[in-house]
């Protein structure tokens, strides 16, 4: 999910993320998680900060931009960056073939397993 504020009011967070503000916390179905109250945070607002921490989700910041991504829920799992790491694979003849000739081009990488 796309922001330009951390600061959600209620409504706004239930319609954006699903999770409801109930007195016991953040609620999705018949699973809730406590969230402290927040001095500097206005009532019936959400810090986004807070919500992510408690269930392990990924927050990043675009300075540039001025925007924040909130991720889907990881349990603390994340990527480091979105920069793609070194990578050679073997082409059709079987030559090392480095994914780093194509950087600035649009590039589908399709992986396949049978388990």
């Amino acid at each position: 999910m796309i922001l330009d504020t951390l600061d959600l009011d209620d409504a706004e967070f239930a319609r954006r993320t699903g999770w409801e503000i109930k007195p016991e916390g953040a609620c999705r179905d018949d699973r809730c998680v406590p969230l402290p109250a927040m001095p500097d945070v206005a009532v019936g607002h959400v810090d986004v900060r807070v919500f992510a921490e408690r269930l392990g989700m990924p927050l990043l910041h675009d300075e540039a931009h001025g925007l924040w991504s909130l991720g889907p829920e990881a349990g603390g799992r994340m990527l480091a960056s979105a920069a793609l790491p070194d990578i050679e694979l073997p082409d059709l003849d079987g030559n090392l073939f480095a994914l780093r000739v194509l950087r600035g081009q649009k590039v589908l990488l399709l992986a396949w397993a049978s388990w």
